[in-house]
């Protein structure tokens, strides 16, 4: 699979579209299934009760059931927020 490189805010149009893609550090990333901020997964993809595929983000952020985890983290979180068909936040 290839991996495309490109700018952080990228990332999560990749990671909606099902396409692999990295920003220029490696430090945000897909596989177009996966979203992860470092080694940390923040994002997947799952199968519906319709059969559709949808992208849920989990949002490790303060004052979430996830927790905040890093500054860096959050602006991830952030970027993928509006191409995420759910946004969990852990239970909170």
């Amino acid at each position: 699979m290839r991996m495309n490189k490109c700018v952080s805010r990228d990332v999560p149009s990749y990671w909606s579209e099902g396409s692999a893609a990295s920003n220029h550090g490696g430090q945000y990333w897909t596989d177009g299934l996966r979203l992860y901020s470092y080694h940390l997964q923040i994002g997947d993809t799952v199968t519906g009760n319709n059969g559709r595929t949808v992208k849920v983000l989990r949002d490790y952020s303060s004052k979430t059931g996830y927790g905040f985890q890093s500054m860096t983290t959050s602006k991830h979180v952030g970027y993928a927020r509006t191409h995420a068909d759910l946004v969990d936040n852990g239970g909170t």
